[in-house]
């Protein structure tokens, strides 16, 4: 018996305003506002393409990394599909724990279905809020979808009080095509997936969500962890076909949109941060957005303040003990191994392997150690697979790397297994991370200011480059003093030429070797794996090694032949037969280095070198940047070639405004090009650039000479000679460029008071001339 027609339903339905006052869309299941959504802009252009009726909404499977926000990108994509008149109504449906049976799961996706549909063609966002019963959808349906809808909720009110539990999920599933067969079309989103296997049922829950999808014409999206979607839909009868599905990998954010994320959020919430501190919770973080958010919230909760090192490790610790990035850390445990004693005894293992040297430990021990079965030793290991927390391959199982979550595995260990005061530990944390945060910086400033070798040896594809690039002594005698217009003419003269090799694989050495990561950073060594002529047999397959070394002046013999070691051993334990050796320095190597590179055959290249290399196999690309205000003028100039000329003529002009006498005027400028210099002589600097401030008063000029980065230390030389620190001065490297290692003594003598200081990231010159008429 069909259900009682209401007699409204024949009349047109009146679309409801989804605007705000401003005209600006209603956010509908988004709990961000659409521009302060960032880094995902292709994802989520690629998901709301998918509302257009007619193109190519093949199905898409979001596989996601562990918080990284894939939630919030289908809830963006539902807002902007929503507010597109004329196309598909876009369906969100998240699996929960809390359906727990299949049924309950199936029970709850039939009503989200055609709770959504109806609330798209209705214009309607007011009926998110407030989803109406399952029989009272049958009020608000437009004429055209009563009939349809009327028909699918009768089959599921006969199917439901059944035993064919199969009969009755696969029915529920089937709405999409019930609706498609009337031309309603939909995309249905399902987020979550990972979690249907966790519901009791006698049906493989993730097997039939496949098998119905794959068997609709109407788009889709299945997202969930990564490292177990594509397990739980495996299984269906037609899965293969999910091989023809667009597959969106989401991982962290990158450096730069885990910047505008921390600056959008801290703005939002009135928190005070600072460029230093920002950078430094993107590192420790590593661009998890979950973490990034969280913190901040728990900053503006606290005061709202980030402002230093000191706050951000406070803030982070209490969340790592208490907070919310706690609780997402202990409900995973507990998930994974729901008995206390079994979770301390995890906890312990997982402690043990991630202490050892090669930072795994045998799967056989963890069975016996935590007393489980295969089976359910197996599902622990699945657990902490999935979750990205270990990585387990049935013979040993290592701890993941994240940085957040081993330093939670540290601070629970010492709490609930070796039962340190919670002071101590707290206190410890505190310490040890505020150590930690110049070193982060300091890690990620190398890394920003290596060469990428893997990179260029990627490029390289059979070009012929003169022989003189990789090789540094005879580089030198060609070029040393001649200018870069002449340079770039002589090699285009040269008819000594090298043939590089056809590169089919560059990774670094650490990917190879893992102790190497011990001795450099993975930016700054490389393997390539090519062939030479392009030909692809034994006999012309060759792999490079290449390593860029450390140091301000010209490299020695001394660490030459370390290097040179190293990296024959590492081709010794590989079991590379035909190798060639690249060395990369800043300043090339000394005539010693340079004999005995050519005794064993290695290339060589100073920065230039590999500058001049790179433009002959990519393009390369630079920028700068200046500002300006009133009373205080900003200048940003980058460092090297010689651009403090540019700000020595700025500040005379803002000078010669203030009456200065022509000595006071030369030696402003003779300090501020000094200061110049050692900015870019004595930092890892990460942007490259030197931030100036000129302050004009009634009887003085102050000039601030700032920039970002670690500075390099004596420890930081490789070759063994001690580099300066900034504005110490130091005779070390007057050989390099003539000018260097005046220091602070020169700058006192020149401006009338003179304030050197560090800061959380970086140094900042503060030097004041006084007006004399």
């Amino acid at each position: 018996m069909l259900l009682s027609r209401p007699w409204h339903s024949t009349c047109p339905t009146m679309p409801i305003r989804t605007t705000n006052k401003n005209d600006q869309p209603r956010r509908v299941l988004a709990r961000v506002a659409p521009e302060d959504f960032v880094g995902r802009a292709d994802a989520l252009q690629q998901l709301s393409a998918l509302s257009t009726v007619g193109a190519n909404r093949r199905g898409v499977l979001l596989l996601a990394a562990p918080t990284v926000g894939a939630t919030e990108l289908l809830r963006q994509a539902y807002d902007a599909m929503f507010h597109q008149r004329g196309g598909a109504s876009p369906v969100y449906f998240a699996f929960s724990r809390s359906d727990h049976t299949t049924t309950g799961a199936a029970r709850r996706f039939l009503h989200t279905f055609l709770w959504h549909v109806v609330a798209h063609r209705r214009a309607d966002a007011t009926l998110i809020d407030a989803p109406p019963a399952l029989h009272d959808l049958l009020e608000l349906a437009a004429p055209s979808d009563y009939e349809w809808i009327e028909r699918l909720i009768q089959s599921y009110e006969r199917a439901r009080g059944g035993s064919d539990e199969r009969g009755f999920v696969r029915l529920c599933l089937s709405a999409p095509q019930h609706a498609a067969t009337r031309g309603s079309h939909t995309v249905v989103m399902l987020d979550d997936v990972h979690l249907a296997t966790q519901l009791k049922g006698e049906v493989a829950l993730g097997e039939e969500v496949a098998q119905a999808f794959t068997d609709s014409d109407e788009a889709f999206v299945l997202s969930g962890l990564r490292r177990s979607l594509l397990g739980v839909l495996q299984g269906a009868s037609e899965v293969s076909r999910l091989n023809g599905t667009r597959k969106i990998h989401l991982e962290r954010l990158d450096d730069a949109e885990a910047r505008t994320l921390l600056e959008r959020v801290a703005r939002n919430q009135q928190v005070v941060l600072t460029d230093e501190s920002r950078d430094l919770l993107v590192q420790q973080l590593e661009g998890n957005p979950f973490f990034i958010t969280t913190l901040v919230q728990a900053a503006q909760n606290d005061g709202g303040s980030l402002a230093s090192y000191l706050d951000c490790q406070r803030l982070y610790v209490d969340e790592l003990l208490g907070g919310r990035i706690n609780r997402r850390f202990k409900a995973v445990l507990e998930e994974i191994a729901p008995a206390a004693a079994a979770r301390r005894t995890l906890l312990r293992l997982l402690r043990e392997s991630e202490s050892n040297p090669a930072g795994k430990s045998p799967a056989e021990a963890w069975r016996k150690r935590l007393e489980l079965d295969a089976e359910s030793l197996a599902r622990v290991m699945a657990g902490l697979h999935v979750h990205e927390l270990g990585t387990f391959d049935t013979t040993y199982v290592e701890v993941g790397a994240n940085l957040v979550w081993r330093d939670y595995l540290h601070a629970s260990y010492r709490l609930q297994v070796s039962a340190d005061p919670r002071a101590l530990v707290v206190a410890d944390t505190l310490v040890e991370a505020l150590k930690r945060a110049p070193q982060t910086m300091e890690r990620h400033y190398r890394r920003a200011s290596a060469l990428q070798l893997r990179q260029l040896l990627g490029r390289f594809d059979s070009q012929r480059v003169p022989a003189s690039l990789l090789h540094h002594d005879r580089f030198a005698r060609m070029y040393k003093g001649v200018g870069a217009d002449e340079v770039l003419i002589g090699l285009d003269t040269e008819t000594d030429l090298i043939r590089l090799p056809q590169i089919v694989h560059a990774a670094s050495c650490a990917a190879f070797h893992p102790p190497m990561q011990l001795i450099c950073d993975e930016e700054r060594c490389a393997v390539a794996h090519g062939f030479d002529a392009a030909s692809y047999s034994d006999t012309s397959e060759v792999v490079w090694l290449a390593a860029e070394l450390e140091s301000k002046l010209e490299v020695g013999r001394a660490l030459t032949e370390v290097w040179c070691d190293r990296l024959a051993q590492l081709a010794h334990s590989c079991g590379f037969t035909r190798t060639r050796l690249l060395l990369v320095s800043t300043e090339g190597f000394s005539a010693e280095a340079c004999e005995l590179l050519n005794e064993r055959e290695a290339f060589s290249a100073s920065h230039q070198q590999l500058e001049l290399l790179t433009a002959r196999v990519s393009p390369a690309l630079s920028a700068q940047r200046l500002g300006a205000g009133r009373d205080e003028f900003e200048m940003v100039i980058p460092m090297g070639d010689d651009t403090e000329l540019i700000a020595a003529h700025t500040v005379e002009q803002i000078a010669r405004r203030l009456d200065f006498q022509p000595e006071a005027i030369n030696q402003i400028k003779t300090a501020l090009v000094e200061a110049c210099i050692n900015a870019a002589e004595h930092s890892l600097s990460p942007d490259r650039k030197i931030y100036q401030r000129f302050r004009v008063e009634s009887d003085k000029l102050v000039v601030t000479v700032s920039s970002r980065g670690v500075a390099v230390s004596a420890s930081a030389s490789q070759n063994g000679e001690a580099i300066p620190e900034p504005g110490q001065g130091s005779q070390a490297n007057g050989s390099a460029k003539g000018r260097r290692g005046w220091g602070l003594k020169l700058i006192r003598t020149l401006m009338d008071e003179v304030e050197f200081e560090r800061v959380d990231d970086g140094t900042r010159l503060r030097m004041t001339k006084y007006l004399r008429k």
